[in-house]
């Protein structure tokens, strides 16, 4: 009686089905001396029974060639002696079963029962027969039997419970992570602004560029919104929880670049009294925005490169490889294709970035959008000036969507601020409000000036006017070749040192 009662205590410390089967099946064939001990359990589906360690004893509950059916169906024991059992011998995992009872053994089979009296598990016990026999009216072993029912019983549904709050958790972690999504495909319908077939195909490809891990190339012109681009592929990517990290390759010196891309160790060189973290390590887990790559040194891109290949680095001054998990996204207005044919960028890394590429389509492809666009920022301009602009006049909206715009939506805003400045409040922008800056930002030849009928109304200063516009054309192009004045001077037909003059007297500074 002692003896069940230490393994009855000894039962009830397990937390595990499995190991508590095997204990309570070893307890029995040790303190009974039985051949054998077995616990067959109903499956999941209640159509099947199964023997937990034994993979190929397995029964059909609606197949009464096979005892454990009739338990089943009954809820009572069967007593088998080895000469009863040639009545049992068409079911072969059975068979199998039987043959481990002698002629000086019994096999019985009898149900476990739960707290409602409903067949919980089916207990198999072969051994003497005259043990056997005794266990019928052994309190004891029937106690025993419970608390092994009652324990598994508990933990299956412990099992249960911690199943469904797994469950739940899981549902809520998906309809967040639903939720997310949504918000960010609303953030960047917001931000992304247009109806036009070009943008509603470009959020398509930004979609499906996130939901891939692939390395991202973003091209478009300057100020066609290629950042914005490159948050949206970050925030609807499953990587919108980690750093978004952003750096514009060509507003940082060459020999700064480095160091803020793989940070640096303590005394790397002159200056570095403190380590620091680079903005690959910043942006382990999430995505590394890279604007302006074609301007990347190619010293540069050839250690890129290799983190790109094995996502190791090594910050200057350390010798140990450290690791960083980002998705790249690239961008560039320069044609990279060029770039490697005249050597100025690799050929390896440009195969190696040109995974998923998205063109940004300039503002001229889609002027449709410019009433959007204008309505926006309209918006953004109350809001942070705290004013009432009403929006655009149909003459003022017309004639924006007339002109041309090398600077693209940057360029567009810069005009509805100017205008929403020249604008009192509860009124709507007309023309004449945005008119005088058209020199100063859109590039038209004097010809187009005066073939398309420009309204001069605004100018009531002559000198300044052609000032305005003369300064107009330098900066512009001296923009588009990137500061270069020799290739600036050539294309205006000017010797550079009379453009560098102009510069000077015009107060002319490259952005």
């Amino acid at each position: 009686m002692q003896q069940w009662l230490h393994c009855t205590s000894a039962l009830l410390s397990y937390r595990d089905r499995v190991k508590l089967t095997d204990f309570y099946n070893n307890t029995l064939k040790q303190e009974l001396a039985l051949t054998a001990s077995y616990v067959v359990y109903p499956a999941d589906d209640g159509r099947s029974l199964f023997v937990a360690d034994n993979k190929d004893w397995t029964w059909d509950v609606s197949d009464f060639d096979h005892p454990f059916s009739h338990v089943l169906q009954q809820a009572s024991l069967i007593l088998l002696d080895h000469n009863r059992l040639v009545y049992w011998q068409q079911n072969e995992p059975f068979k199998q079963l039987s043959e481990l009872v002698d002629d000086r053994s019994s096999l019985l089979i009898t149900p476990l029962l739960n707290s409602d009296k409903q067949v919980a598990a089916i207990q198999v016990l072969i051994g003497q027969q005259n043990i056997i026999n005794g266990l019928l009216t052994d309190d004891n072993w029937h106690e025993f039997s419970d608390a092994f029912v009652a324990q598994w019983m508990l933990l299956k549904d412990m099992e249960m419970q911690h199943s469904h709050k797994q469950q739940l958790s899981d549902s809520i972690v998906r309809l967040k992570a639903q939720q997310q999504e949504k918000n960010a495909w609303l953030d960047m319908t917001c931000k992304l602004i247009g109806s036009s077939a070009v943008m509603e195909q470009l959020r398509e490809q930004i979609a499906m560029a996130a939901s891939s891990n692939l390395t991202v190339l973003i091209q478009g012109e300057t100020g066609s919104g290629k950042e914005l681009v490159a948050k949206a592929v970050h925030s609807l990517s499953s990587r919108r929880n980690k750093p978004f990290v952003a750096i514009n390759c060509a507003a940082i010196p060459e020999n700064l670049l480095e160091s803020e891309l793989f940070g640096y160790e303590k005394g790397a060189f002159t200056g570095a009294l403190t380590s620091r973290k680079g903005l690959i390590a910043q942006a382990d887990g999430g995505s590394l925005f890279l604007d302006e790559m074609g301007e990347l040194p190619l010293a540069l891109q050839a250690k890129l490169l290799r983190v790109l290949e094995t996502y190791q680095y090594r910050p200057l001054g350390s010798n140990k490889e450290q690791s960083s998990n980002f998705r790249l996204i690239a961008a560039t207005h320069v044609n990279l294709r060029q770039s490697v044919n005249s050597g100025g960028f690799r050929q390896d890394l440009y195969y190696r970035i040109y995974q998923y590429p998205l063109l940004v389509p300039n503002l001229n492809s889609r002027l449709v959008d410019i009433d959007e666009l204008a309505t926006y920022f309209i918006r953004q301009y109350n809001d942070r000036e705290q004013r009432n602009i009403l929006g655009l006049s149909p003459l003022a909206l017309n004639k924006l969507k007339s002109l041309n715009y090398p600077g693209n939506v940057r360029e567009l805003r810069s005009l509805i601020e100017f205008a929403c400045v020249q604008t009192q409040c509860g009124a709507l922008i007309i023309k004449s409000a945005f008119i005088a800056k058209l020199p100063l930002d859109i590039k038209m030849s004097v010809k187009e000036l005066v073939v398309n009928g420009n309204d001069f109304s605004a100018i009531n200063d002559l000198r300044n006017a052609l000032e305005s516009y003369e300064k107009a054309i330098i900066r512009n192009r001296l923009e588009q070749y990137n500061g270069d004045r020799a290739k600036a001077a050539e294309s205006l037909g000017l010797p550079k040192r009379t453009l560098a003059h102009k510069c000077q007297k015009l107060e002319i500074q490259i952005r």
